[in-house]
C-alpha cells in the first residue's frame, strides 16, 4: 500500500511556525533574565507576560504551566553544555580532560540560574530510562571524550559510565561549592584545585594504568 505524500506546508504555515518558535525563545529568555536577577520563585507566566508586555493568555498557547516551561528552560542548558563539552573535546586528547572541566565550570558561572535549575530541579530523573534526551546527550559526549582521552593512551576505562557518573559528579561538587562560598580563597581557588584533582580522578578509572614513568635501563 503507498503511503499518501503529505502536502508541503504553505507559506503562511511556516511563518506562523517561525513565529511560534521565535516567541517559546523570548519566553525562556525572559524567564532567564527574571531570574538571574530574583531567583526562580519569581519566575511564573505572569511576570513574564509583564515583563514581554504580552498579557498571560497569549503565553498559556505556549506552556500550560510554570513547570513546563522549567522543563523546556532545562533541556536548553542541557543542549547547551552538550554543544560547550563538544567543542572542549575537540582539542587533543592530552588537553582534553582539562578543557572539558573548564567548558563545564565556564557554562556553569555564566549562567548559573539556568545551571542551579538543570541540577535542582525535581521531576528530572537522571540514570533511567525517563532521562531527557538532551541531558543523555549531554552525557553521552563527555563519555566519548573520556573513552578517547583513555585510548590514547593505550588503555581503556574500566566502567565507562562508572567514570562519567564520578567525574561528573566532581564537576558539579566543585561548581556547587564555589557557587555557594563554601570554598576558601573564592572561585579561582575552587577552579585551581577541582583542575588539580582531575588527573589523579581520572587515572583512577583506568583499567589498566600506563606507567607515566618507566624506570630508566642502567
Amino acid at each position: 500500500m503507498t503511503t499518501k505524500a503529505q502536502p508541503e506546508p504553505s507559506a503562511s504555515q511556516k511563518r506562523r511556525e517561525r513565529e511560534r518558535r521565535e516567541m517559546r525563545v523570548r519566553l525562556l529568555e525572559a524567564a532567564r533574565i527574571i531570574a538571574s536577577e530574583e531567583g526562580w520563585n519569581a519566575v511564573t507566566i505572569r511576570r513574564i507576560a509583564g515583563k514581554l508586555e504580552y498579557s498571560a493568555p497569549i503565553l498559556y498557547q505556549h506552556f500550560s504551566n510554570k513547570e513546563e516551561l522549567f522543563v523546556e528552560l532545562m533541556m536548553v542548558g542541557f543542549t547547551e553544555l552538550a554543544e560547550r563539552l563538544r567543542l572542549a573535546a575537540a582539542g587533543s586528547p592530552e588537553g582534553r580532560l582539562v578543557a572539558m572541566a573548564e567548558a563545564y565550570w565556564a557554562f556553569a558561572f555564566a549562567s548559573p540560574e539556568l545551571y542551579q535549575a538543570m541540577n535542582g530541579m525535581d521531576g528530572v530523573p537522571f540514570g533511567t530510562p525517563e532521562t531527557p534526551r538532551e541531558a543523555k546527550n549531554a552525557f553521552r559526549v563527555f563519555r566519548i571524550a573520556l573513552q578517547g582521552i583513555a585510548e590514547a593512551r593505550g588503555t581503556e576505562l574500566a566502567d565507562p559510565p562508572g567514570a562519567v557518573d564520578t567525574i561528573w559528579a566532581f564537576l558539579h561538587g566543585c561548581v556547587s561549592l564555589a557557587m555557594a562560598g563554601r570554598v576558601a580563597g573564592g572561585t579561582e581557588r575552587s577552579r585551581t584545585l577541582m583542575v588539580n584533582a582531575l588527573e589523579p580522578l581520572f587515572a583512577a578509572q583506568l583499567r589498566d594504568q600506563p606507567d607515566l614513568d618507566p624506570p630508566r635501563r642502567r
